[in-house]
């Protein structure tokens, strides 16, 4: 009897072990859900705020906000530096054990994700953590990817819809590795036919990837596989709210001179199509998250809607958007302005 309790007792460990992961990714990390026992009234006084400024150091790199503006944060001595936009104070310094090298903010809540170097069984990982400002607590998971040696994170996307992360890690040769952590914590290295990729989306209602590599072709994983979207003449722009995916049409110059976009399930020739009055590089091109609008930007400061004309004049050089707000920089300060 003693025999068979300890063999049903080593046989229940690792399932309940696996369902802690699980608990974590799933109501932790990017649910839309909290077990906290925490209520939010909304309110009028909950209105966003059309325009937020934040001084930041100089030196600061990685500077991004959160989706309600409430925070900006910037990198600094490989530690995350959170203000609170509101009282213009420090909210919170995020530090680990080794120095993190990437972070990046949820799409809906005030969490952020973060990365960093640690070392197990003889050999470099990287740790996976996050930090919720709302309830002030630290989430680990105890799942290591082991990634190669000298290697570098210079990508991640995840979506709080599927649950999915997807890491793109450089060695020093410059190669890709692309990872995925799913609902069960499970990661995945996947294997691929490119060296490096240059910039990846992730839809957020299903779990697709997309991806172009350093040479120019356009990737889509999907279904426990990948295949080849446009080989060539084209550049990855973005993705929706509504998983429609944008991609613009090169000249011989490598600049934009139309912009398709459409659902991955539909042929590419049934997409809609916008061209442009002026050719433009891709990185001139910009999705606007909360209504989906399509702007692109000559001076690197206004943005134009390209199917309205209206202009949106920039406080600043656009650094990026998030959720809810366009992001600029002029001298030390951040400014966020209401979409």
């Amino acid at each position: 009897m003693k025999a068979i309790r300890r063999i049903f007792t080593w046989l229940l460990f690792p399932l309940i072990l696996e369902m802690g992961v699980l608990f974590y990714i799933n109501n932790v990390y990017l649910s839309t859900t909290t077990t906290f026992h925490i209520t939010k009234v909304n309110s009028e006084t909950d209105a966003l705020k059309k325009t937020i400024k934040a001084n930041i150091p100089s030196d600061a790199d990685s500077v991004e906000a959160s989706y309600d503006g409430g925070y900006v944060s910037y990198l600094l001595n490989h530690q995350i530096i959170v203000v609170d936009t509101k009282t213009q104070g420090i909210k919170k310094v995020i530090a680990a054990s080794n120095n993190i090298e990437y972070y990046t903010w949820l799409n809906d809540r005030n969490r952020i994700i973060y990365f960093y170097k640690t070392y197990s069984r003889g050999s470099e990982a990287i740790q996976l953590e996050a930090y919720d400002l709302d309830i002030n607590n630290k989430i680990k998971i105890d799942k290591l990817i082991y990634a190669p040696r000298n290697s570098h994170i210079e990508d991640v996307t995840l979506s709080p819809l599927t649950n999915m992360i997807y890491i793109n890690v450089v060695d020093s040769n410059g190669y890709s590795y692309l990872y995925r952590v799913d609902i069960m914590g499970q990661i995945t290295n996947l294997k691929l036919p490119i060296k490096r990729i240059a910039k990846m989306y992730e839809l957020q209602r299903k779990d697709v990837l997309l991806y172009e590599s350093s040479n120019g072709i356009i990737r889509v994983i999907k279904n426990g596989g990948g295949y080849t979207f446009l080989s060539s003449g084209y550049s990855l722009i973005g993705t929706d709210s509504n998983d429609n995916v944008y991609v613009g049409k090169l000249n011989s110059n490598k600049k934009v001179v139309e912009i398709y976009y459409g659902s991955i399930d539909k042929s590419f020739k049934d997409w809609n199509h916008i061209k442009l009055n002026h050719a433009i590089d891709p990185d001139q091109v910009y999705i606007l998250p909360k209504d989906n609008a399509l702007t692109v930007t000559f001076d690197g400061k206004n943005l134009i809607d390209v199917n309205s004309g209206e202009t949106i004049t920039g406080s600043g050089d656009i650094s990026g958007v998030n959720t809810n707000y366009i992001m600029y920089t002029h001298n030390n300060d951040v400014i966020l302005k209401l979409q």
